[in-house]
């Protein structure tokens, strides 16, 4: 008998109510360059992003605008404001916008499910003695929490 790898369904990597990879993959697509060349990423920084990568960073995270202005460390309505906006985001905030990017690209790809990955954000980590999620309004924190997403997918893990 003949097997029809064509008449099987895709591998799905998400649940029901988890956004799709594909998904998440395409809204950070825009800033993969980024990630690969450090100059390219200091450029951007200098340069200010543009307000849309707001919108995208509340789409890729599927957090609340409070966390997002929680972890930049501005209000509510100064979110809001950046969003509605024209104004390129100053460089402390671009900085802050591309790592997180790069933080939930990084995520997915190693848990193969938004879900999955913010999931693990909110649960205690003993390897870093820390919630992860807790550690995202600051540069040093999400490289501690890169560096643990890095040890998991080296199968180095607390």
């Amino acid at each position: 008998m003949k097997k029809n790898d064509e008449t099987q369904a895709p591998t799905r990597y998400y649940t029901e109510n988890d956004m799709p990879v594909s998904m998440v993959h395409d809204l950070i697509v825009p800033y993969h360059s980024l990630f690969k060349s450090p100059l390219a990423k200091l450029g951007a920084i200098k340069q200010g992003l543009q307000p849309a990568s707001l919108s995208a960073l509340l789409k890729v995270t599927e957090v609340t605008q409070a966390d997002i202005a929680r972890w930049l460390d501005i209000t509510e309505p100064t979110l809001r404001k950046h969003i509605q906006g024209d104004n390129s985001l100053n460089p402390g905030l671009s900085e802050h916008v591309i790592q997180l990017f790069e933080l939930f690209d990084k995520g997915v790809d190693t848990f193969a499910s938004l879900n999955e990955f913010k999931s693990w954000l909110r649960h205690y980590n003993p390897g870093i003695d820390a919630i992860p999620f807790d550690m995202l309004d600051t540069i040093t924190g999400i490289g501690i929490v890169m560096s643990e997403i890095i040890r998991i997918d080296y199968g180095v893990t607390a």
